[in-house]
């Protein structure tokens, strides 16, 4: 996924219980966004209005039960990882995610945003 504007809005879905993987390129091909030095956070609140310091999920790159993120500086790439155990947290629905560097700054800026969608998993 090319992220060329900001802040880039993208649907996603997965079902709960699953491994969600998604690797986000900053900037344009030949254009690649410099982010050295940024601390990286995806969340997904129970809704827009969710202000909580506890998102239902929140995963960095220090790894975790619910996941982690990876940050290449030479190709500009941040890929996020969502464990099975976060997905299975958030049950049917749909609600916000945002993907953003230097959380709780004063150079706080969200790259993407938009509806994490869940579905159950169909039983055998």
């Amino acid at each position: 996924m090319t992220v060329s504007s900001l802040p880039m809005q993208w649907n996603t879905s997965a079902a709960a219980g699953s491994q969600w993987v998604e690797s986000f390129t900053m900037g344009d091909p030949g254009a690649l966004v410099d982010i050295t030095g940024l601390d990286w956070e995806f969340v997904i609140r129970q809704s827009v209005t969710d202000t909580s310091p506890t998102p239902l999920v929140k995963v960095t790159p220090t790894p975790s039960a619910q996941g982690y993120i990876t940050v290449t500086l030479a190709t500009s790439t941040v890929l996020v990882v969502l464990s099975p155990t976060a997905t299975s947290l958030l049950g049917k629905g749909a609600r916000p995610f945002n993907l953003w560097s230097n959380p709780n700054t004063s150079t706080q800026t969200t790259w993407v945003e938009g509806v994490f969608n869940t579905q159950p998993v169909a039983m055998p």
